[in-house]
């Protein structure tokens, strides 16, 4: 576990390397300045992660959170449930240093540093609060309320944003899947058959069109993708929420497309699709893209 977590977390380490540098040699001019989160994070994940849950345990507190976590999102449990489940682990084994609450558990995963970002929307599609209109009480094009109505200061819609990049430098960081990302640029097609994107015929001609983006076989190539289903896993159901996601193209023909491979980039919520006004929910992801 502390392998992966240090392998995982290695341009963090890297940063704070030289952060630790730049002080020491300027010691005097940033006598007040604290630690970065990122660090602060890495550090306190590392100590959950060397914990062993009781004397003798094969897993440690880390390893028991998220096999406990896998199975309250794969059995779709609430988080009353999973306090309920904690106590009585903590009352049978008072030795183990379980979480105290789903929260807590929440709190230890987070600092992963793959977190979310959430975005207020108008309820009809119509824009996002960012920016200068962050503040906005009512929609600019609508009017319609931000609040829910009848409930006081309860936000009516609710953007869930992954941010882009610290996926793909996780990607990066990770011994495993580094090599996986530059597949697309070492393995050859010899019988020229179609199996991967890269053969294509767009492909090449993108390459034609950014010769300098294509040398480097570190750049990623994504591809996008979105349809809405029911959260409630009934067909009579008429609430629907949009998932968007990213296929990175740059891995293995067997990887790219596996489920475990896709990046969750948004959560789009229902009730109803969002039609032509998805181009509304993508402009953080877009920003984002455009960034340098």
């Amino acid at each position: 576990m502390e392998i992966m977590i240090n392998d995982a977390f290695r341009h963090c380490r890297q940063e704070a390397n030289n952060t630790n540098l730049s002080q020491q040699s300027s010691a005097n001019e940033n006598l007040n300045e604290g630690t970065r989160n990122d660090h602060t994070g890495f550090h306190e994940i590392l100590n959950v992660g060397r914990q062993a849950l009781y004397e003798g345990s094969n897993y440690t507190k880390l390893e028991f959170i998220i096999k406990l976590y896998h199975i309250k999102v794969l059995c779709v449990l609430s988080d009353k449930a999973m306090n309920m489940i904690l106590f009585v682990y903590k009352d049978a084994f008072k030795q183990a240093k379980f979480p105290s609450s789903a929260s807590e558990a929440k709190k230890i995963i987070n600092k992963s540093g793959l977190n979310y970002i959430k975005i207020d929307a108008c309820p009809k599609y119509c824009m996002l609060y960012l920016g200068d209109e962050k503040y906005l009480e009512a929609c600019k094009t609508c009017g319609t309320s931000r609040w829910k109505p009848k409930k006081k200061k309860i936000i009516a819609k609710v953007l869930c944003y992954f941010p882009l990049k610290p996926r793909l430098q996780r990607l990066f960081s990770c011994s495993k899947t580094a090599q996986d990302m530059r597949s697309h640029a070492l393995d050859n097609n010899k019988d020229c058959l179609m199996r991967h994107p890269r053969d294509g015929e767009a492909w090449k001609t993108f390459d034609l069109i950014h010769p300098e983006f294509s040398l480097d076989p570190r750049n990623v190539r994504l591809g996008l993708t979105t349809d809405g289903f029911s959260p409630l896993k009934t067909m009579s159901s008429t609430y629907s929420i949009w998932p968007v996601f990213f296929i990175p193209y740059t891995l293995h023909p067997w990887m790219c497309m596996k489920h475990t491979s896709f990046i969750l980039s948004m959560i789009i919520p229902g009730k109803r699709s969002p039609r032509n006004n998805i181009d509304v929910f993508l402009q953080p992801l877009i920003e984002e893209l455009r960034e340098p």
